[in-house]
């Protein structure tokens, strides 16, 4: 149920970077239709009131396309950077889904887990040392009885 909704939180994720860039490129459009609107307008004005207003229509055209370029240079960089980000995001909930799944299939096939190996490598090193404890006094017992039928 876990994997159902990181899948769906994942999904969720991608749309809404498609609907950010789906905007920028509507916004970029928009503002490339104006720059071609102020140029056919430079153009026309410049037709009636002659070379200087063609001068000056240039110029605010010049202007606008730089306003432009900035703005949809942004835009972009906004974009790019949020899709990254949701990139980023989406590749570390697949990567969470992959080891839940990897645990969960090793759960059942009987594998145990680091904390279970830890406990059960304290287990044997105590055993280890109650055998070597049980070692130690039996041969200690074997000498004394040893020692007691050679004086006997």
């Amino acid at each position: 149920m876990a994997a159902r909704r990181k899948t769906s939180k994942v999904k969720s994720t991608a749309r809404k970077a498609r609907t950010r860039a789906g905007k920028a490129q509507a916004s970029a459009i928009e503002n490339a239709q104006h720059v071609w609107l102020a140029g056919m307008g430079a153009v026309a004005k410049a037709q009636k009131e002659g070379p200087a207003a063609f001068q000056e229509a240039v110029a605010e055209g010049l202007q606008l396309l730089t306003r432009s370029r900035t703005t949809a240079e942004k835009m972009i960089r906004e974009v790019f950077e949020s899709a990254q980000g949701s990139a980023t995001e989406t590749w570390d909930n697949l990567e969470a889904l992959f080891q839940s799944r990897v645990q969960k299939a090793l759960h059942q096939i009987g594998v145990p887990n680091a904390s279970e190996i830890r406990l059960l490598t304290r287990r044997v090193a105590e055993l280890n040392d109650n055998v070597k404890a049980l070692s130690a006094r039996s041969s200690k017992g074997k000498r004394a009885r040893t020692k007691a039928k050679r004086k006997g």
